[in-house]
């Protein structure tokens, strides 16, 4: 009634250290793969996925990604710790490579861990994952967000015990995730915001509210902060629409879910697409600063997850959908699902203090 927080049509602003730059748009390749998520660092190589194939990279090297494994579903969340490698997959829980429980597969019955979307080590035999949602799969946070599902959770996994523990519930979509003292910081995608879940009583505290985006995964910096990617930005539009419950159960029972109104890994690429007037191209130019469906957006915080600073590929960019990222040897890596890459930026803290 009062149009506050879920009740708000308004958008926060990108300014501050959310002011949009190009930084992403004018990174580096690193190299190509269709369908690029996840990004683990394990020593000097970096493991990447694409579907179900697991991919090992060496970014010192001019060698291509090369397959190790691959699954008989897609690969959503990966970790590592030491030699060990935690794999999430669509529907199948976890499975981890390498280390002390190689082999192991964590795959409890019902729903608890059936869309795991990001996963990180507490030590070495324990696991906390985020579980997306009870109702979908792995990839459907489009879904999950305009069919407002709130039924993500956090759960704890003991390898040793083989136990698994539900230590939050009732989350909207989390989708990152680091481990922090004796609780892990969570990114509430649905919400726009950060929490901090203690471990193992589950109580919750907010870090960061009202981001600018859809928070997607999480990851640690060696400079002690974390980095925070973005699925996309919110616009006004998108916000109208969930509030318009008969609208929105048509659009999603009815179109087909690439030209829904609703936020994106990436645009542009059908005339199907549904616009909004700042999205039309005036002589041939989308202006930078269009209300957008996708976007590319890597913010950096401290260790209190306060945003710093931030990387952008805009509206008239192709770098968007920056769904993970990893430090390596120095230099940050960004999965792009939009543009189908891995981007490098070399020396992520003067590029950017630029």
């Amino acid at each position: 009634m009062l149009g506050r927080r879920e009740g708000a049509v308004t958008v926060p602003v990108l300014d501050g250290p959310f002011l949009p730059n190009q930084k992403l748009e004018i990174a580096p390749v690193l190299c190509e793969i269709d369908q690029v998520d996840n990004l683990v660092a394990l020593g000097t190589k970096l493991f990447a996925s694409s579907g179900s194939a697991l991919l090992r990279l060496e970014p010192a090297s001019s060698s291509g990604p090369e397959t190790v494994a691959s699954f008989e579903t897609p690969i959503t969340a990966m970790a590592g710790m030491g030699e060990a490698l935690a794999v999430g997959l669509d529907r199948k829980g976890i499975i981890v490579r390498g280390g002390r429980f190689d082999g192991v597969v964590v795959q409890p019955p019902g729903d608890v861990l059936r869309c795991p979307t990001a996963i990180a080590w507490l030590d070495e035999s324990t696991l906390a994952v985020c579980n997306g949602s009870k109702h979908v799969g792995a990839g459907d946070w489009r879904r999950a967000l305009m069919t407002r599902d709130n039924s993500g959770s956090v759960v704890v996994v003991d390898l040793a015990k083989d136990k698994v523990t539900i230590a939050a519930a009732g989350l909207g979509w989390p989708s990152g995730l680091v481990a922090s003292a004796g609780q892990v910081f969570v990114s509430e995608c649905l919400r726009h915001r950060i929490l901090a879940v203690a471990l193992p009583g589950g109580e919750m505290r907010e870090l960061a509210t009202g981001l600018p985006g859809y928070p997607a995964r999480l990851a640690r910096s060696a400079a002690g902060g974390v980095w925070l990617c973005f699925y996309s930005v919110r616009n006004q539009l998108v916000e109208f629409i969930l509030r318009e419950d008969e609208y929105r159960t048509r659009m999603v029972n009815e179109v087909p879910e690439d030209y829904w109104m609703a936020p994106s890994l990436c645009s542009g690429r059908s005339f199907k697409e549904p616009m909004q007037g700042s999205q039309l191209k005036q002589m041939g130019i989308l202006k930078p600063y269009s209300v957008t469906r996708s976007y590319g957006l890597v913010a950096y915080c401290d260790a209190n997850m306060t945003p710093i600073g931030s990387f952008h590929s805009r509206a008239d960019g192709t770098r968007h959908g920056a769904v993970a990222v990893a430090e390596c040897g120095g230099a940050l890596y960004v999965a792009s699902r939009g543009s189908n890459a891995i981007l490098a930026i070399r020396d992520p803290a003067a590029v950017l203090s630029e």
